[in-house]
């Protein structure tokens, strides 16, 4: 496949309709996110990458679609990928499941209907006075970056900038502090014009004590400030229910493949 440099961007863009997902506006207006063609500039398949994310548009039946599935691993860092497409453009589906050596398996995330400012600030703000007795929220700094990108479960906080410095000038987070640790937040995964893709994450032996949601809180509340769109997108139920509370509506379910190496 063909790399799409930020200027040949509108080339793919008409292949993604129907992915309602902040990081493929992301990519497509130039942020962060790699994409990739079979042909330019008239493709008629196109993937594209952000961080564990691999976005599949376009033909799932043109000549290059299934090579791009069977060397997907050749083009993202790590070893596993969750594939999103289009609700009506099922074929990428059925061919991502055909390539036993990527192991897939499907399986449904919670979507979320995207809300711009309409969330009660009071509300908001009674779930960031709610931080635990013991524990700190303080604003992402450097320190903070470096510390999620340590971590393997704070990692998608930060990881698709480019940098320490690219994550401060562009992106914004808030997060738990125990000791001097990051033991959970909330983050700006993706960054685009007019709005942001939340990611939450509370570290193992510290979840199941209410520190993700008043860390959520302050996010969308920066977010109004800024006048910027939350997205939230929801891959558990515990995470479904976080956005009910915060003030999401429910879309309903959507069909994802993961896949990893051995």
């Amino acid at each position: 496949m063909i790399k799409v440099e930020k200027n040949q961007m509108t080339d793919i863009a008409d292949l993604f309709k129907g992915v309602e997902d902040s990081m493929v506006m992301a990519c497509i207006q130039g942020h962060m996110g790699k994409a990739f063609a079979d042909t330019l500039p008239n493709p008629t398949m196109a993937v594209i990458i952000s961080g564990e994310y691999s976005f599949f548009g376009g033909n799932a039946k043109a000549e290059a679609a299934r090579d791009a599935v069977e060397n997907i691993f050749d083009y993202i860092k790590g070893n596993s990928t969750v594939a999103i497409y289009a609700e009506d453009n099922l074929p990428w589906r059925d061919l991502l499941l055909t390539i036993s050596k990527n192991n897939p398996v499907e399986v449904f995330r919670y979507g979320m209907v995207q809300k711009d400012n309409k969330f009660d600030r009071d509300e908001l703000k009674s779930f960031v006075d709610s931080m635990p007795e013991g524990f700190e929220m303080i604003r992402f700094d450097e320190k903070r970056y470096d510390q999620a990108m340590n971590e393997a479960w704070s990692m998608e906080f930060c990881e698709t900038f480019a940098s320490a410095d690219d994550y401060l000038a562009n992106g914004f987070g808030f997060g738990a502090i125990f000791q001097g640790a990051l033991v959970s937040g909330a983050s700006t995964m993706t960054v685009y014009d007019g709005g942001i893709e939340i990611q939450v994450a509370t570290k193992e032996n510290f979840r199941r004590r209410r520190l993700a949601m008043p860390c959520a809180a302050a996010l969308i509340l920066e977010c109004m400030n800024r006048g910027m769109r939350p997205c939230w997108d929801a891959a558990t139920l515990t995470s479904k229910h976080m956005a009910l509370k915060l003030g999401y509506e429910y879309q309903g379910e959507y069909s994802t493949v993961h896949m990893h190496l051995d």
